[in-house]
């Protein structure tokens, strides 16, 4: 399978997910103090992604190709090291994350457990990277609460 045919497909699976979160968002009622409506955020984030994803698929097929950049004195090739258990876990981190605010577990919470838990697997659960994990996790998991229940008025578990 050819990278334009798998980059492709995986851009159409995007926007079929996006045409269906913007058709589901039809359905949401408007209310009653809220001139725009509840449906109207989920379908200006689909729409851009669905516009975002359409013109992805036309540079995968009829754009050129990402010029390299070359640095002098840089090797050929730089040293990477690809961590395919890295997605897999996060994956596994956002399931648990939705499954604990399904289960009405506060968003502050459960916001700053997924991100302390995925910060210490991008850096490899090392011991350094505790304490800043967990204030950052911290602090953005209760700032969201904040910015979201105070701010924006949503209303959060």
């Amino acid at each position: 399978m050819s990278k334009a045919l798998k980059d492709s497909s995986v851009i159409v699976s995007i926007i079929i997910a996006s045409v269906l979160v913007y058709w589901d968002s039809l359905k949401l009622r408007p209310g009653s103090y809220d001139p725009l409506g509840s449906g109207t955020m989920p379908r200006i984030v689909a729409g851009s992604i669905i516009a975002l994803s359409l013109v992805a698929l036309l540079q995968t097929f009829f754009g050129k190709p990402v010029p390299v950049l070359v640095v002098p004195g840089m090797p050929e090739e730089a040293e990477f090291e690809r961590r395919p258990w890295l997605a897999i876990a996060v994956s596994a981190f956002l399931v648990a994350y939705v499954v604990m605010i399904w289960l009405r577990w506060p968003f502050g919470l459960s916001s700053s457990l997924f991100l302390f838990v995925s910060t210490l697997a991008i850096r490899r659960f090392s011991l350094g990277a505790v304490l800043p994990a967990a204030a950052l996790s911290l602090t953005f998991g209760y700032a969201l609460t904040y910015l979201f229940g105070t701010l924006f008025g949503v209303d959060l578990p």
